[in-house]
């Protein structure tokens, strides 16, 4: 029973969805919410997922696990993913990531974050229209971005996710809560974050659903073997396990 009443979803704009900021405050903004992630249980939550469903596929001449990454933002998961597959995370599994947004600064951003990780091929795609076969990845990921989107476009995401895994998809998303709102409220202003982490940041998780929520999207786009649990500091994951 949460200690406060769940506020009503938001549906204003976060300034990091325009094309107006400059790209330096892009790359802040993102550099904040890499260090979010790393410290708050964002990148975590998506280790946590993706390590089962990796140590399951059967191996194919040592191919290395072909993984898309739905709205990479400044592609810090796959990053993270790359240097834990270097670390020997998977079993010795390698990875390939395919770091996928459709904004060009940002996108700009991925692809100077991302050299000298050769795993990592950043490009240009519209989430909602992805132009890959069936199929053509092992697993999809999304982080941080359903609560950028109304529900039924959730709904199209999830139908995309799973038509072009062959495997599963893991998605990571934060939990409307008042309590985390007031928390990253703090956050952003005591770390000194970047102008458009101080607005976007509370406003993120007001924009973000509950776990009912995330489980009623799963129940519309009519994908079975969907598991649907929160994570410690207000995160959602939804796990989607073919194997």
């Amino acid at each position: 029973m949460p200690l406060l009443p769940t506020p009503p979803r938001q549906e204003r704009d976060e300034w990091i969805d325009s094309v107006e900021p400059s790209e330096r405050d892009f790359a802040a903004s993102f550099a904040d919410i890499a260090r979010i992630n790393r410290f708050l249980g964002g990148t975590r939550a998506v280790l946590g997922a993706l390590t089962p469903l990796i140590k399951t596929l059967p191996t194919q001449s040592n191919r290395p696990v072909r993984i898309l990454d739905l709205a990479t933002g400044s592609a810090d998961i796959p990053r993270a993913l790359v240097r834990a597959a270097r670390r020997g995370r998977f079993q010795g599994r390698l990875l390939h990531v395919t770091a996928t947004d459709n904004h060009p600064k940002v996108l700009a951003i991925a692809r100077r974050a991302s050299e000298g990780y050769p795993e990592i091929t950043v490009e240009a795609a519209d989430v909602f229209r992805l132009p890959y076969p069936d199929n053509a990845f092992d697993i999809a990921l999304c982080s941080l971005a359903f609560h950028h989107w109304g529900a039924p476009a959730c709904v199209r995401v999830l139908r995309e996710m799973d038509r072009i895994s062959a495997h599963g998809f893991v998605v990571n998303d934060l939990v409307r809560d008042r309590v985390a709102t007031g928390l990253i409220f703090a956050l952003t202003r005591l770390a000194r974050m970047n102008r458009l982490t101080r607005h976007d940041g509370p406003l993120s998780v007001l924009r973000a659903y509950t776990l009912p929520e995330y489980a009623q999207m799963v129940r519309d786009a009519g994908i079975p073997c969907c598991d649907v649990h929160r994570v410690p500091l207000y995160r959602a994951v939804i796990v989607r396990r073919k194997n």
